[in-house]
């Protein structure tokens, strides 16, 4: 078992209480606004958009239960969100530009020794002080950091975008103690994908042309597993299979009054 049972009774206590939350304050009295959905599905109607805001919802619980997995990890010794400060020279954050926006017009995919190596090899004068609020921090027992960017199967293209800028600002900073030989032994920079709505392997054409599949990109169970250990994603599974029993009777009760 990845998840401890302490861990994963509080998990399932956390999203039943997300879900109850999220079904007391909504309001299913509001239309889509839509007037053929509306008229086609009647009263139903409200409930499409209940279940897209809880699924917005859920993408902070992803984030809270991220770190309490990471956290609980004996292999690592220090999980947390974090803003990271450091210094970038003009010249890097050009490079870092130019890294981004090719790799989102040529498509040829992203390699991140060669983006790593790009940014090391420019100069690094006149520094400008940078924050940067990385999603999840963890460091190892042997010291290793990594950095995690989370999102959903589908995020906009703006977030994605954002989220690569970050992690090669973060390469940028890195630079100033850690040498390239040594980058990938001290340093990990991931865009971690919560779950994959597809079922071929993941794809999407916002995110697979900036991230390197595997090195750079983790998806559902390698994301899950990386954080908590081999099995988590199975147990996160079962976890939600739990919350599932509690919940459904307050779903159906609700849909059943509209």
């Amino acid at each position: 078992m990845a998840i401890n049972s302490v861990l994963k009774a509080e998990l399932k206590e956390l999203l039943i209480k997300t879900v109850k939350d999220k079904i007391e304050r909504y309001d299913f009295s509001q239309t889509s606004g839509n007037p053929f959905v509306d008229t086609l599905f009647g009263k139903l109607s409200p409930v499409r958009s209940f279940i897209h805001g809880t699924a917005t919802t859920l993408g902070s619980f992803y984030e809270i239960i991220a770190r309490k997995i990471a956290a609980s990890n004996p292999t690592f010794a220090e999980a947390k969100k974090v803003v990271l400060t450091g210094e970038i020279s003009s010249a890097e954050k050009s490079i870092i530009t130019d890294l981004v926006k090719d790799l989102e017009e040529k498509g040829t995919g992203s390699v991140y020794d060669s983006e790593i190596k790009k940014i090391y090899v420019v100069k690094s004068e006149n520094l400008r002080p940078t924050r940067i609020t990385i999603d999840l921090y963890v460091r190892d027992k042997l010291g290793k950091e990594f950095f995690v960017e989370m999102k959903g199967p589908d995020p906009n293209k703006k977030e994605v975008r954002a989220a690569k800028q970050d992690l090669l600002n973060i390469v940028a900073i890195k630079k100033r103690d850690v040498p390239l030989e040594q980058f990938h032994k001290k340093v990990g920079i991931l865009f971690g994908i919560y779950y994959n709505n597809k079922k071929e392997k993941y794809k999407n054409w916002k995110v697979s042309p900036l991230f390197e599949d595997g090195k750079g990109l983790l998806v559902q169970e390698d994301f899950w597993n990386f954080l908590g250990g081999k099995g988590t994603y199975k147990d996160m599974l079962e976890i939600i299979s739990e919350a599932e029993k509690e919940l459904a009777p307050i779903i159906n009760k609700k849909l059943n009054s509209l």
